[in-house]
């Protein structure tokens, strides 16, 4: 999953002030947010992972 931003919208939606470039964490968030002072931008990027499980015993 990737969100990006600006950061106007990344300091709404999270109250933080974002005042540095480089990596914060955000509550609830399982990666944190990139930020870029330089280009007034910041993105989410949460990786997905996927797990295949096989179905035994399963009646037909």
């Amino acid at each position: 999953m990737v969100i990006p931003g600006t950061l106007a919208e990344w300091r709404g939606w999270t109250g933080l002030p974002l005042a540095e470039s480089g990596a914060v964490a955000i509550e609830g968030g399982l990666s944190p947010l990139l930020v870029s002072i330089e280009q007034e931008s910041a993105v989410y990027v949460e990786p997905n992972v996927w797990i295949e499980h096989s179905v035994m015993g399963r009646a037909t």
